[in-house]
């Protein structure tokens, strides 16, 4: 487990690491905020068409080749616009980075919830998401000082060498098996019905998600186009979108005891309207301190959604369908994911950044209050 977990943060620093960097690349290349909406979410195009196979496929044959595909696709992404400049290759790279990034995540996650006791999963998860989340706090501080030093190229470039390094862990991590009883059982079509119909709480646990996902692509897109247009230095952006993914390392070390404390239902739709409240404040906030103050306070309340949304998840699953049912639920994220910045585009043509993060906390504030998934030992 302590070298899965090191792995997913080597993933993460490189991918979130480069994400607020390819919005000051757009910028400095001439690409205006709405076409940034249309590159973001070329990000999850792929996804929405190979996760289900994908996780289809580890239920049959486990998850070591996912891994390592996801690990290659990643690196060779985010080398794409270090070797030619220009908006076709940006496109390309946010196209291959996000289908790595998504397969990666998949694995992980069926690795990690890849146990029958419902609390060691809860542990696992919270584990792997801390991984996770560390690699999110540190990749934006090296990529924003890289980028203003040497280029933006040049920054998505230097955090590649971390994937190899991930390549190198691969053979010593303990992945999931293959389960020859669900390889040699007839193949299902694809069904988000049939997906859906496994509990009937599952469309909740999927909006968790997508909700949790729909502020933190926004804040990692829009906050560099805010900040720039303030005067703000790239190196700063980036201590600034770290400190604001350090939320999330902090909030998952109280994850289990709040849990316990208040339960999970009430944990997650808190995180999630104090996170959409904090996004309503902040183009109206003044000030260095005060923007990484309020970015903090959201990077917490997002923090505990995505790891409590994964086990959700698993534990509304059967056993032998963990692959296929996260495979759906990264599919409607990645589905968020596409059509919400396209929204984002329009809403920022018509109204500008602050009109955008004025939508965006509404809707995560009003959604959550849609998000009771009872208790089953109550």
């Amino acid at each position: 487990m302590p070298l899965f977990v090191c792995i997913a943060a080597l993933v993460t620093a490189a991918t979130f690491g480069s994400r607020p960097t390819v919005s000051l690349y757009a910028i400095e290349i001439g690409m205006s905020p709405a076409e940034i909406g249309v590159l973001v979410a070329l990000f999850s195009l792929f996804p929405l068409f190979l996760t289900v196979p994908a996780g289809n496929f580890m239920d049959r044959h486990g998850t070591r080749q996912v891994l390592y595909l996801s690990l290659v696709i990643t690196a060779i992404g985010l080398t794409l616009p270090w070797m030619i400049s220009g908006r076709f290759m940006l496109y390309a790279s946010q196209m291959l980075v996000g289908c790595g990034l998504t397969f990666h995540m998949l694995a992980a996650q069926k690795t990690a919830g890849d146990h029958p006791d419902p609390m060691v999963r809860e542990r696992r998860i919270a584990v792997f998401s801390q991984g996770a989340a560390l690699g999110s706090f540190a990749g934006p501080f090296y990529t924003g000082f890289v980028g203003q030093h040497l280029g933006f190229d040049w920054a998505m470039l230097l955090v590649a060498p971390l994937l190899l390094i991930g390549l190198l862990v691969m053979p010593f991590v303990r992945t999931s098996a293959p389960n020859p009883a669900v390889a040699q059982a007839p193949r299902q079509r694809m069904s988000a019905t049939r997906v859906l119909g496994y509990h009937p709480y599952m469309a909740r646990a999927f909006l968790i998600s997508s909700l949790v996902l729909l502020g933190k692509d926004f804040y990692v897109a829009y906050f560099p186009v805010f900040a720039d247009v303030r005067g703000i230095s790239p190196a700063w952006i980036g201590i600034i979108i770290g400190i604001h993914n350090g939320g999330g390392v902090i909030m998952r070390v109280f994850q289990i005891p709040l849990v316990r404390r208040f339960g999970k239902s009430p944990t997650i739709i808190g995180s999630i309207l104090i996170s959409g409240i904090f996004f309503v404040f902040l183009p109206f906030t003044e000030g260095l301190v005060a923007l990484t103050l309020i970015s903090l306070a959201m990077g917490l309340g997002l923090g505990l959604g995505q790891p409590l949304s994964i086990s959700t998840t698993v534990n509304l699953s059967p056993p032998d369908k963990t692959g296929e049912v996260l495979g759906v639920r990264l599919t409607a994220n990645r589905l968020t994911q596409f059509v919400m910045p396209i929204g984002f585009a329009a809403i920022v043509t018509v109204s500008g950044i602050t009109g955008a993060f004025v939508f965006v906390g509404l809707a995560m504030s009003l959604g959550s209050l849609r998000l009771n998934i009872p208790d089953p030992k109550a």
